[in-house]
């Protein structure tokens, strides 16, 4: 485990329209307030698409990540995420997930790791940024090697 106690500085609402690239637009308004580091306490919206870590076929050992994805249309949901610096990019890096329901399945639910999306009406969110301390991705053994938060 690890904790480290947060510096927060500015408070950014933002809110994506129709076709918006989530991931994307949430890298481009840090970029343009200047914010490299924070977190997506509220993420709310609908999406035309969203590709998440995921199978549709039972994999024969739980433990380690997958590698496949899944992609899903026309649903709506919430998430939350967190915002690193990658420095090999020089942009920042959005970790986000949320919980969906497929529209016209009765809202069968999907929940997961976002890789790409597109919003369909509207999404909403809020960026915190945090100050200090400085918030990296490491590969951490203990997740296969997965690069997770860590506090510098």
């Amino acid at each position: 485990m690890r904790s480290a106690e947060l510096i927060t500085g500015r408070r950014v609402a933002v809110v994506l329209h129709s076709g918006d690239d989530v991931l994307a637009s949430i890298a481009e308004v840090c970029a343009e307030h200047g914010i490299r580091q924070g977190y997506i306490p509220l993420f709310l919206g609908a999406f035309r698409a969203v590709r998440f870590i995921a199978s549709r076929v039972p994999g024969v050992d739980p433990e380690p990540p997958l590698k496949d994805s899944v992609e899903v249309t026309y649903a709506e949901g919430v998430g939350s995420g967190s915002i690193t610096w990658d420095e090999a990019s020089g942009a920042p890096h959005v970790h986000l997930h949320v919980a969906i329901g497929v529209k016209d399945t009765g809202a069968t639910g999907y929940a997961g790791h976002v890789l790409e999306a597109t919003t369909h009406y509207v999404a909403e969110l809020v960026i915190e940024e945090v100050l200090s301390p400085e918030m990296v991705r490491e590969p951490d053994e203990l997740a296969h090697g997965l690069p997770n938060l860590s506090f510098a």
